[in-house]
């Protein structure tokens, strides 16, 4: 098992702050999370990814969520996405798969997507996304598996931080870009983060393959 049940079940309050070092221009809640803290603190993407269909809760922070994706989706690995969902991390599928929906509306990793979506359920009654009346036309990508949430406009200078300034601020998305290679990426993050550390703690904390990443655990040694 890559994790352990129900890792995911983060504080709301936590993942603002993450949602923070993403890039989201969110007010992050009590406890920011320092340059400090980040520089230690591995910061998975895809768990991020995972942990936004249950935490969605304001208009404000859902919009930037959507542009988010639309600027960092095509970085996001659908096979380590899935690989969290099979370790059992908790999700919401409908909502989950209103962010699949989405991606494939806007070409985003559109023919990789096949994996998720046996993991997507659409709900058996229309719910809203967010508290209010409902929207009186509601986003194409949600409704199509129940869940009601108007059309965002989407502007990405209101509701994310300046490109150039989270990747600058964001290790893990820039070493995404940088590497290509998804496990290349995580496990040259996640040593910078943490120097010293073993290849197994590494697989525990990227949610890798051990093989995979003792294999990348070498080379990045041997290039250093």
């Amino acid at each position: 098992m890559i994790l352990k049940k129900s890792q995911n079940n983060i504080s709301e309050d936590f993942f603002l702050q993450m949602a923070r070092y993403f890039g989201i221009a969110v007010q992050a809640a009590s406890t920011n999370i320092t340059k400090e803290n980040t520089d230690l603190i591995f910061m998975d993407i895809e768990f991020f990814f995972l942990s936004a269909s249950l935490h969605l809760k304001t208009s404000r922070l859902t919009e930037g969520f959507l542009c988010w994706l639309l600027e960092f989706g095509h970085l996001l690995s659908p096979s380590k996405i899935r690989r969290l969902i099979l370790a059992e991390n908790n999700f919401n599928p409908a909502i989950l798969g209103g962010f699949i929906e989405f991606l494939a509306e806007n070409n985003i990793l559109s023919s990789q997507l096949k994996i998720i979506r046996p993991f997507c359920k659409k709900k058996s009654h229309v719910e809203l996304l967010l508290k209010g009346p409902p929207p009186r036309q509601p986003a194409s990508y949600f409704i199509k598996y129940g869940i009601a949430a108007p059309k965002f406009e989407l502007k990405a200078d209101k509701f994310l931080l300046p490109v150039p300034l989270i990747y600058k601020n964001n290790l893990e998305l820039r070493n995404r870009a940088l590497f290509g290679s998804v496990v290349n990426a995580d496990v040259a993050s996640y040593l910078q983060k943490n120097p010293g550390s073993t290849p197994y703690q590494i697989a525990i904390k990227t949610h890798h393959h051990k093989a995979r990443v003792f294999d990348v655990y070498k080379d990045i040694l041997a290039a250093s």
